[in-house]
This record gives C-alpha cells, sequence and structure tokens, in this order.
C-alpha cells in the first residue's frame, strides 16, 4: 500500500494511504500518544477531498482545516475515500448487499490501518469507534451491531470527553467535509456545504459560572436574613418606646 504524507500538524501527521483496492485518509499521532484507537467516519460530502478533481493544495488545505481541531486530543480518525456512488447509494437504500460490500470495504481499511499504525510504533486499542453521523445512521447502526463486541458508535464530543480533557475545548468545525466518491462520474446528489459545532465547552463553562454564583447565592441569604433581623429589632424599640411615652403620658 502507498503511504503518502500530505501534512504535519503539532502532535499528528495526515497520511493518504491507497492501493488498487482502497484508499483512505488517517490521522497518525507522533507526539505525547503511544496508543491509541482506531476511529472512522463517513460525511456525505465528496468532492474536496478527490485528488483527481483538485490539487494537492486544495485537497492538504481542506484537510488541514478538518483535523487541526483535532490535534490536540488522542483521535486517530480514519477518512475514507468511496467509489461508484456508493455512500450515496447506502444513505438512500436500505441494502443488505451494499452494507456487506461497505462491510468488507472497511474491513480491509481497518486491517491496513492497523498494520500501519503498529509498524509507526503505536500500540492499537481494541475497540474501533464509529463516529456518529445521521445521514448515514441505519448503515452504522446495522455495522456497530453486527460488531458489538470490537466496534462502539461514538460521537467527537465522546472523544474529546474520553481524552479527560474537555475544559480546553472550545468549538469543534468541521467546515466542508467531504469524501470522494464516483471516480469517473460526478455525484448525483447536490454539493452541500455542512458545518459542525460541537462545543462540550459550554457545559464546563456553566458548571463554573454555577459554581461562581453558590458564593453569590449565600450572600444574598446573609443579606435576607440581616435585613429580616433589622425589621425585628426596629419592631422591638418602637415598642420600647411606645411604652415609654405611654408611661409618661399615664403619669
Amino acid at each position: 500500500m502507498k503511504e503518502t504524507l500530505i501534512c504535519s500538524l503539532e502532535k499528528h501527521n495526515i497520511y493518504y494511504l491507497s492501493d488498487a483496492n482502497v484508499s483512505f485518509y488517517i490521522l497518525v499521532p507522533y507526539k505525547e500518544y503511544d496508543n491509541t484507537n482506531i476511529s472512522i467516519r463517513l460525511k456525505s460530502n465528496y468532492d474536496s477531498y478527490d485528488l483527481t478533481k483538485n490539487s494537492l493544495e486544495v485537497v492538504t488545505n481542506e484537510l488541514i482545516n478538518y483535523y487541526k481541531n483535532l490535534d490536540n486530543y488522542n483521535i486517530t480518525l480514519i477518512l475514507p475515500v468511496f467509489y461508484n456512488n456508493i455512500l450515496d447509494r447506502i444513505r438512500v437504500v436500505e441494502d443488505l448487499e451494499m452494507y456487506q460490500i461497505v462491510d468488507r470495504y472497511l474491513g480491509v481499511i481497518f486491517n491496513n490501518a492497523y498494520m500501519f499504525l503498529t509498524k509507526n510504533n503505536v500500540k492499537v486499542n481494541n475497540s474501533i469507534y464509529v463516529i456518529n453521523n445521521d445521514s448515514f445512521k441505519k448503515f452504522t447502526n446495522w455495522f456497530v451491531s453486527r460488531y458489538n463486541n470490537r466496534i462502539e458508535y461514538k460521537t467527537i464530543l465522546d472523544l474529546v470527553k474520553d481524552n479527560g480533557s474537555y475544559s480546553n475545548y472550545n468549538v469543534i468545525e468541521t467546515p466542508n467535509m467531504n469524501f470522494v466518491v464516483g471516480k469517473n462520474a460526478e455525484p448525483t446528489i447536490e454539493k452541500t456545504v455542512e458545518m459542525e459545532l460541537e462545543t462540550f465547552d459550554n457545559l464546563a463553562k456553566k458548571t463554573i459560572e454555577e459554581k461562581k454564583k453558590e458564593p453569590r447565592k449565600r450572600e444574598e441569604t446573609l443579606v435576607g436574613s440581616s435585613g429580616f433581623v433589622s425589621y425585628i429589632l426596629l419592631g422591638a424599640i418602637s415598642f420600647i418606646v411606645f411604652i415609654g411615652l405611654l408611661y409618661l403620658f399615664v403619669k
């Protein structure tokens, strides 16, 4: 299998692996991480990563725009390259025969990714993660249930949380996330531009804000309590003054 280094990020390399049967992009850790889980994602946009339709510079920029958001986390994500419009077909048709074709194709990708990672001294953990995409939900549900002892269904957010560093996680944006579909023909569906915003940081910020509010609430409670006590004292003083005046008047 031909291995092409597309570019290097701060903690990962982006490779393009291909042979006559399969091809895929993979984000490979080379700093800090000596073990990882293989993750894979199917997407409904394609053309921006097709090296037969775009220059290497364009494809590289698209890959960097996506992968750079994952660079701070131990996420080894595969972006598979598909041909013959099969992604379009499994998205709109629930066809077991097509599912099995994609299943075999992904199996070859996983095996090659495993060999490539171990060759680069990265220990691969047992579980494989299929990243959510509602466009292919029927297929991914079928695929995960078929290998439920080995393959898990997760979100990018889950993977970030698994890293235990979500407090530093702001926004993952995936503009123009595309895959190659149709080697000799244009896709039959209209090209779309997808933007995914997954912000677990919002939850972290909300938790921090709530903790900050707790002393404020206690202060408000104390102020309210002291106000109540003041009213009691004022009433007591007024009563004493009234008794004194009454005594003088009677006397």
